[in-house]
This record gives C-alpha cells, sequence and structure tokens, in this order.
C-alpha cells in the first residue's frame, strides 16, 4: 500500500491525469512504494520486471558493468522521472542496475497494472510511445556526443539532459545535486566537474554551490553541450 504522497504523485504525473476515473482508482489501488539509501539498488541487471518505477523523491542512476568490471552510468533520473518501462512491456529481465544516488523514495506499479493499461488506455499507449521515443533520442545523442565532444561538455549535456519535460517534468532551476553525484551521472572524475562548473560559471550560465547547482542560462546550457 502507497502513502497519499506517493498516490499523490501518481496522480499528478503526466500519464496519471490521462486516465479515466476507473483507471486512475485501479492503479491506485495497486501501486506501492520502497525506499533506497545512497548506493543502495533499487533493482538489478537480471532482476525480474516487476515493476515500472518513478523517482518519487530523490536521484537515481542506470548503469551496467562491462566485461572488464568497470562500471558505466547510462543516465541519471531524478524527481518525477519514470523508468523500467522498456523491460516491463518486453517481458524481459532488468538488462541494467538501478542505484540510488541519495535517499530515494520511488513509486511502483505492477507490470500486470502496467500492461492492463496498454490494453484499456489509448491515452497511456500515446504516452508511452512518446516516453520510449524521447528515450531512445536521449541515448543517441549520449552515444554521439562520447564520441564527438570532450569530457567537460559531456558534464553540461548531462545538467541539460535534466530539464528534458517529458522523461523529467519535476525538474527545477535550481537542481540539488552535488558535484560527486554530477560526476557519477557523467561518469567523469570530480576534476573534470570541477572545471566544467567553472567554465560554465565563467559564462554565466550556471552558479554552483554546495549541494546544489543554480541554472542561470538553460538555453545557454544546452548550446554549450555541443561547442
Amino acid at each position: 500500500m502507497a502513502t497519499g504522497a506517493v498516490r499523490d504523485f501518481v496522480a499528478s504525473s503526466a500519464w496519471g491525469q490521462l486516465l479515466t476515473s476507473e483507471q486512475l482508482e485501479r492503479v491506485l489501488r495497486d501501486v506501492s512504494e520502497s525506499g533506497a539509501g545512497p548506493g543502495e539498488a533499487i533493482c538489478r541487471n537480471g532482476q525480474r520486471s516487476d515493476y515500472w518505477y518513478g523517482v518519487v523523491e530523490g536521484l537515481v542512476k542506470v548503469s551496467n558493468v562491462g566485461p572488464d568490471g568497470k562500471p558505466t552510468t547510462l543516465i541519471g533520473i531524478p524527481r518525477g522521472g519514470w523508468f523500467g518501462e522498456g523491460s516491463v512491456f518486453k517481458h524481459e529481465r532488468r538488462p541494467y542496475d538501478v542505484v540510488a544516488l541519495r535517499e530515494c523514495r520511488v513509486a511502483q506499479v505492477p507490470a500486470d497494472t502496467f500492461h492492463w493499461l496498454l490494453a484499456e488506455s489509448i491515452a497511456f499507449n500515446h504516452y508511452l510511445i512518446g516516453q520510449l521515443n524521447t528515450r531512445l533520442a536521449q541515448f543517441v545523442i549520449r552515444c554521439e556526443h562520447l564520441r564527438s565532444y570532450a569530457p567537460e561538455r559531456h558534464v553540461a549535456l548531462c545538467l541539460a539532459e535534466l530539464f528534458n519535460p517529458v522523461l523529467y517534468p519535476g525538474t527545477t532551476m535550481t537542481l540539488q545535486l552535488s558535484q560527486e553525484e554530477l560526476s557519477f551521472l557523467a561518469g567523469v572524475s570530480r576534476g573534470i566537474v570541477n572545471r566544467a562548473l567553472r567554465h560554465l560559471e565563467q559564462e554565466g550560465i550556471v552558479e554552483a554551490r554546495y549541494g546544489s547547482i543554480d541554472i542561470r542560462d538553460l538555453a545557454a546550457l544546452r548550446a554549450s553541450a555541443f561547442r
């Protein structure tokens, strides 16, 4: 059983607002919640895809470990983001780890409820197509960026990604994000993060504080990732 705050989170989500009252009632009856502390797993590579997850509070990273044992961060997901729909949709085991970077609370929509929505709600299908298409574009851009741009620019890209209105509608212009957390998301050292933030500050694009980053010019931040 989910708390009232988690039920409100689901009901106010972009997809929750598209459901009929009867459909939403079932989702709110079925949804549950879980928590994880920094470094704790929300789900593991190879685990059954029993839930579709939404980040109610906190920040998580989606990562994997290569054959050489080196971990690679794929994406970060802040408050308001939903993840794991691909694995649930395909009835496959998770191909990645999802780990909390700070204290997290997540909403869990059961796979059976997820597939029931696919069968019952055209609006939910439209939402999901948009979510999957936007996520695919995110990975294509990341792949191109890693091959073509300096690591400092990848820091700017990771910051800009958090403002995707489809994937992360809850992001505000003040990111509660430490330099250590940003280094995990970007897959670079803290030294590179520090240099990148100093450069962005000099251009008046961001202002880095202890444990947070104020975005002063979002359009310039997005442009700086590709210079």
